[in-house]
């Protein structure tokens, strides 16, 4: 198979002058997606690289190049190179800042060339500019500029990608260099804190709602990530002896990041809980060992795709009629309306998914489970980041105040 395809979808959006707004939602813009994440036509693209006794990238255009990036391979085990989603999201988001510099070249500053290429002609003053813009853009939330985290991924995968470039000599400059920094610092990281109390009103408000109920209960109790949640197939869920104990216990195993899997306790009565679910979707509630079918699945009977289900989770949590969350929503219209002082801002909670995940971190502490155990359970890389999960609440126990308690001195006040 050749690459006629993949090229032809670009050079029409690149001759009709297709603006960014126009793609996003367009069947063309799917189209291309879908091209730049099949994988078919990795074998001809490797031919052409190595035409000659070394490899040459020069013959390639940029879209060529965003495909070969999406597609490198690091390590000859498969399962250790860049995962589907992961390919997805570079595919995203390198498409979209192709088509935004590409499109808005005036404002950028970039010139035409006889080529048509964009990213040989980036330079320094082009990469300030693109930043600046990603900075002010009211593209986030609510038309707002986007938040410091996702400057920070989009940063992050563009910069690579110009190094990736710059390695194979496509590009002779290396303008990676003149990104200025986007790191996420602690007073830039949402407020997903949660307590054991608030998670006890969500569960309760869902309650008679077994779709919600069902999720619910098994994120917050197993601190899964929403993908391992989409991805998990009946055949992954197991009843099992503990030959120690002679107990037996549910157990979920999951794949997390870097196709990593690891295990999941499924309590008893969260796994009446994702019965109610199937219950509801008329799915079978047997175990089956050779059943590959989603264990959760949406109302047609297929497997959820990750971003639509936090979508859907995120929207349902905000929208429960309980105290924490009409407090939250109140902050937020407050903010919206300028009426709450910056100093304040931090009080406003991020709710969604991922908070049930902090949720399972900071009730585990609280139940003198050990971080190293926290951070396994999770499918944490680093206790590091496991301890951002906890620093709010570790930052409150640890502090002198706690060693005031038992002081003569309240005796006197």
């Amino acid at each position: 198979m050749n690459s006629d395809n993949l090229l032809v979808k670009m050079a029409y959006i690149k001759e009709n002058n297709i603006s960014l707004s126009n793609v996003k939602d367009s069947s063309l813009n799917k189209q291309v997606k879908a091209a730049l994440l099949d994988e078919s036509y990795k074998e001809e693209f490797f031919r052409r690289i190595f035409e000659t006794d070394t490899s040459d990238y020069s013959k390639f255009n940029d879209i060529e190049m965003i495909y070969l990036y999406v597609h490198q391979e690091k390590d000859q085990d498969e399962e250790k190179n860049t995962q589907q989603n992961t390919k997805k999201e570079y595919v995203r988001e390198l498409l979209h800042v192709y088509l935004l510099l590409n499109n808005n070249r005036d404002q950028f500053g970039i010139p035409f060339n006889a080529n048509g290429e964009l990213f040989r002609t980036l330079k320094e003053k082009h990469i300030r500019l693109y930043q600046q813009w990603l900075k002010t853009a009211p593209l986030g939330k609510g038309n707002k500029p986007y938040s410091i985290a996702t400057i920070s991924r989009k940063t992050t995968i563009f910069k690579s990608f110009l190094l990736y470039l710059y390695n194979r000599q496509y590009i002779t400059s290396p303008i990676h260099k003149e990104f200025l920094a986007a790191k996420v610092s602690k007073k830039d990281r949402p407020n997903r804190d949660i307590s054991k109390k608030e998670v006890i009103q969500l569960l309760e408000y869902y309650r008679t709602n077994p779709i919600v109920h069902g999720f619910l209960s098994t994120l917050v109790t197993t601190g899964a990530r929403i993908e391992e949640i989409c991805s998990a197939k009946v055949s992954d869920l197991t009843y099992e002896k503990d030959e120690m104990t002679n107990q037996y216990h549910y157990w979920l195993e999951v794949t997390g990041k870097g196709n990593k899997n690891r295990s999941l306790l499924i309590h008893d009565n969260v796994f009446k809980a994702i019965m109610r679910f199937r219950r509801r979707r008329r799915l079978d509630t047997v175990l089956n060992p050779i059943d590959h079918s989603p264990l959760f699945t949406t109302a047609k009977g297929k497997a959820y795709q990750y971003k639509n289900l936090s979508m859907f989770l995120t929207k349902h949590i905000r929208e429960a009629d309980v105290p924490f969350i009409q407090i939250n929503n109140q902050l937020i219209e407050q903010i919206d309306a300028g009426l709450l002082p910056n100093k304040d801002k931090k009080r406003i909670r991020s709710l969604s998914p991922h908070t049930l995940r902090h949720a399972f971190a900071i009730i585990s502490a609280e139940n003198n489970s050990d971080v190293f155990r926290i951070m396994q359970s999770l499918g944490h890389e680093k206790i590091e980041t496991t301890m951002i999960y906890l620093e709010n609440k570790q930052s409150k126990e640890q502090n002198v105040g706690q060693d005031w308690k038992g002081n003569e001195i309240m005796n006197y006040i």
